[in-house]
């Protein structure tokens, strides 16, 4: 094994508890056994280890450390080991590589004007430092029967809540929702899509579907009577 057979080395962090590395492994690997990853803060000595897990695929292997606290200028020294022998090097500035946690608790209602207000809440709060940071948003819904065919909406702005139209909808099907997040002043990644939720856009008779209806069902009546007359008249006259 040699430091060529390290691929796609790379770490993120959610900057509030952890900061997990992971990097591409053959098959068959026992990562526990065979890798160790040595960290240190730049400004420290103070050496470190991680003992690297197996991902879920079995072909990546991931380290999570977890340290004592985050801030911006803070670098990390990193030593990847394999049976003992250091095979790569590499630094990684937490700050700069952000992937944050996506929102929580979504929940949707049914407006009185016929739309869906959809609300969540952000998955940080005081004292860590994304907590009231600038964020933006980006929503997805789809019908549950056509996942293939997705609508994104994208939140340029600090909001808890976004109205899904009902005119973006087709009535009596059901949806699927979900959102993600990114804080602008740490761009680097955007968070996993959030849990799901569900709603149901029923088939609700409106008002402006009445006078839809109403318009050519008249015109159809109109037309009929008209013609009825005409020949109840033609009638008439010809008996006279």
């Amino acid at each position: 094994m040699t430091a060529g057979h390290i691929q796609e080395f790379a770490c993120y962090t959610d900057f509030d508890k952890e900061l997990v590395c992971h990097w591409k492994v053959s098959a068959q690997t026992n990562c526990s056994k065979e890798f160790l990853l040595c960290y240190s803060k730049e400004i420290s000595s103070v050496s470190n280890v991680c003992v690297p897990e197996n991902g879920k695929d079995s072909l990546r292997c991931t380290c999570t450390i977890c340290p004592d606290y985050f801030v911006s200028g803070l670098t990390y020294v990193l030593a990847l080991q394999f049976n003992g022998t250091d095979i790569w090097n590499y630094n990684v500035t937490p700050a700069l590589v952000v992937k944050p946690r996506a929102p929580k608790n979504l929940a949707i209602e049914k407006a009185e004007n016929g739309n869906f207000n959809l609300s969540w809440e952000e998955s940080y709060s005081p004292p860590s430092t994304l907590s009231g940071q600038p964020v933006i948003y980006e929503l997805k819904y789809w019908r549950k029967q056509h996942p293939m065919e997705v609508s994104v909406k994208a939140i340029n702005y600090q909001a808890k809540s976004f109205e899904i139209t009902a005119s973006s909808l087709r009535r009596g099907y059901d949806y699927v929702a979900s959102l993600r997040c990114n804080y602008t002043d740490y761009p680097a990644y955007w968070s996993e899509w959030s849990e799901e939720v569900e709603f149901h856009y029923d088939y609700q008779v409106t008002a402006e579907d009445i006078l839809q209806m109403a318009v050519p069902i008249s015109c159809i009546l109109i037309m009929a009577g008209s013609v009825i007359c005409y020949f109840c008249f033609t009638k008439y006259v010809s008996y006279w």
